[in-house]
């Protein structure tokens, strides 16, 4: 009996030392998968920003601020008078994993919406999205494969829907090949540069390392990044007639994106209208009379973001976001030069937005929190398992061959 004894301790033995040495090399590391319960809330503080009110721009009625202001009076107020500098504003994002979804990837809907503060629903709501993303559950990386779609402001689904991602959204646009990481860095993250997706340029650029920090007592690596000057309108409506049309709804989100005024209510001077953005006003017969001229809004960024670099957690975010118009890329470029920029975010005469965000306390300690667990699991599967393990498979290896002695 005492031989039979001795036998079992020392298999026991051999596979507790042979588990606690396979699950920090092995196991641990196969088992960091992104989950497929996946759910997260993240928000803004609220933020004084600079912003277009489309409304005021459609009724020709400059708003109150500016109301006093020479170039607001008589029929053609300048665009400046459009343009609010002191409006609350807020973003929030929710994320959720949807089907389809299995053990090798899993699909999020992030749905996401900037509003204002000063204004009840629904005429708050400023604009919003709802995306798609499949990513490999291991690498945390997005699929190679058509299966990526963004909807703005969806045409069935109500805004409202757009912060709360279902199971019942279809998106009304053609999947694309999505390249980039977005909400979520690998599991293991290195101090290096991730091609990191923008979904208001539909494009992946490099998101650079910056710095290792501490934040609530964990190791955060801290990413940075700067989309320049870019025009939103080909991207955008390359994605929408992706499936052969453009729909009332897509012609709606593109119409923003490239507006015709006369030079006047731009505030141009002859020497200043670019050839390529004129046009002759229909009406017009006077031969010295300022054109009509075309601008197209364009997009710059200027985005930090800190990652818990062992589970791939962002934990804290900001982006400073502005949003203008102008004549083209030339232009676009010299109004972002930085002495311009100063001037025209405190003095703006061609913004959309201006909105300098910036993740509130909430959503820092969820995330962080949920970086803390991932991290316990890991510790407890990677460190204390292993140990119990191993001190219980050597004592049962001495006991197995002391037995064995005596038997």
């Amino acid at each position: 009996m005492k031989k039979i004894l001795s036998y079992v301790l020392i298999v026991l033995g051999a596979a507790a030392l042979v588990l606690a040495i396979a699950l920090p090399t092995y196991v641990v590391p196969k088992g960091r998968v992104l989950p497929l319960n996946l759910v997260s809330t993240t928000g803004t503080n609220e933020v004084e920003s600079n912003l277009l009110d489309s409304a005021a721009l459609g009724q020709n009625k400059p708003l109150p601020e500016h109301a006093n202001k020479p170039e607001c009076r008589g029929k053609t107020p300048q665009f400046s008078c459009f343009i609010g500098t002191s409006t609350p504003l807020k973003s929030q994002r929710f994320t959720v994993g949807q089907e389809p979804s299995n053990k090798e990837e899993v699909t999020l809907e992030v749905g996401t919406t900037l509003f204002r503060t000063d204004r009840d629903e629904p005429r708050n709501l400023l604009n919003a999205t709802i995306e798609r993303i499949t990513l490999d559950r291991e690498t945390q990386m997005p699929v190679d494969e058509p299966v990526s779609t963004i909807d703005i402001q969806p045409s069935n689904a109500a805004p409202e829907q757009a912060a709360e991602p279902s199971e019942d959204f279809t998106s009304a646009n053609e999947p694309f090949v999505r390249s980039g990481i977005q909400y979520q860095f690998p599991m293991g993250t290195d101090r290096k540069s991730y091609p990191y997706f923008d979904y208001q340029v539909l494009q992946a650029k490099d998101i650079d390392f910056v710095e290792e920090v501490e934040q609530d007592g964990e190791k955060v690596y801290h990413f940075q990044q700067t989309v320049e000057p870019t025009e939103l309108y080909p991207n955008v409506r390359q994605m929408l007639e992706a499936d052969g049309e453009l729909s009332e709804v897509d012609k709606n989100s593109l119409s923003s994106l490239r507006l015709k005024f006369p030079a006047e209510q731009w505030g141009l001077e002859r020497d200043e209208i670019h050839e390529g953005a004129a046009s002759k006003k229909e009406s017009e017969d006077d031969e010295d009379a300022l054109p009509d001229v075309e601008m197209s809004r364009f997009y710059t960024v200027n985005r930090d973001i800190w990652v818990q670099p062992d589970t791939g957690v962002i934990v804290k975010g900001s982006e400073e976001i502005w949003q203008f118009y102008a004549q083209d890329q030339e232009e676009a470029d010299e109004i972002a030069q930085p002495e311009n920029r100063e001037e025209e975010i405190a003095n703006p005469e061609r913004t959309a937005t201006y909105f300098p965000g910036k993740w509130d306390q909430a959503s820092m300690d969820a995330q962080m929190a949920k970086a803390k667990d991932g991290l316990d699991r890991m510790q407890t599967m990677g460190t204390v398992v292993p140990w119990i393990l191993a001190i219980v498979g050597i004592i049962f290896l001495v006991l197995g061959f002391i037995l064995h002695r005596r038997s």
